[in-house]
């Protein structure tokens, strides 16, 4: 399974964009307050509070395995190491993920720092990469299993035995659960291969979780007329736009929305 290394904090590393102006950010901020009406906007919440903070994501090296057996390969991928141990459901977990700043120049700046200590489990993020590699390697061998059992349930319906004798319910629901498995599978397969910078048949052995990396985050609370609350994240490394980053900070928005505690823990760091 997973090995680590670089638990204790060496030279930080940060990501973050040229374009962002901080002094226009709340002028711009303001603009993406919901509004009511297609032609005459009226506008049905305003910007609360806001602020620029860096988020800590850890770099993951993911050791690979070909079809071939002496076809080894690396990929690397950053995941989300605050809000990592609190998300339970697998397919959630995918939104941890950030593989697009695998490749992106980190620099180092001494005087920005952590909002707050973040307490670094090792055994948590351990298991949720073991978990994820488990997973992965189950769909992969139901995947490979699901294709001979539908070609046999599958029979060519051009051969004169099927134009005679239509095939049985019992048959179809049989080729119906088998499909609907595989599409379970073979969905988590694709997902995982698009977070960790691999190929669908690309087995992942083992993960060593390396460097802590800072990701430059805009944290956005806007409040509605009704007294109700809205969380707006945006990643800005590795995008050229405000509009470019709130669709960045889509995967923690959307971690907000489905956890209360992920909420409660982001919010804090906008006060």
């Amino acid at each position: 399974m997973s090995r680590f290394r670089g638990t204790v904090e060496s030279e930080l590393e940060i990501l973050k964009a040229d374009w962002l102006n901080k002094v226009d950010l709340e002028q711009i901020l303001q603009k993406k307050a919901k509004t009511k009406g297609l032609v005459a906007k009226k506008p049905i919440e305003t910007l609360e509070s806001y602020k620029v903070v860096y988020r800590p994501f850890r770099r993951v090296t993911l050791n690979i395995t070909g079809v071939r057996v002496n076809d080894t390969s690396q990929t690397v991928s950053l995941i989300d190491e605050e809000l990592a141990p609190l998300i339970q459901d697998s397919n959630h977990r995918i939104l941890l993920w950030r593989p697009n700043y695998s490749d992106l120049r980190t620099i180092a700046d001494d005087a920005i720092e952590l909002e707050k200590k973040i307490d670094f489990n090792e055994d948590s993020l351990q298991r949720i990469i073991d978990d994820m590699m488990e997973e992965r390697w189950t769909s992969q061998e139901l995947d490979e299993e699901m294709r001979p059992k539908l070609r046999r349930l599958q029979a060519d319906p051009l051969t004169t035995i099927s134009i005679i004798l239509p095939r049985f319910p019992g048959g179809l629901r049989k080729e119906q659960v088998l499909i609907d498995e595989r599409k379970a599978s073979h969905a988590y397969i694709l997902a995982t291969s698009l977070v960790t910078n691999c190929t669908p048949r690309d087995i992942i052995t083992s993960a060593d979780i390396g460097e802590r990396v800072l990701v430059e985050t805009i944290i956005a609370i806007y409040r509605a007329i009704d007294g109700t609350s809205r969380l707006l994240v945006l990643e800005v490394p590795g995008t050229n736009s405000l509009n470019g980053a709130v669709k960045a900070g889509m995967a923690i928005t959307r971690l907000c929305k489905l956890y209360v505690n992920c909420r409660t823990l982001v919010s804090k760091s906008s006060n």
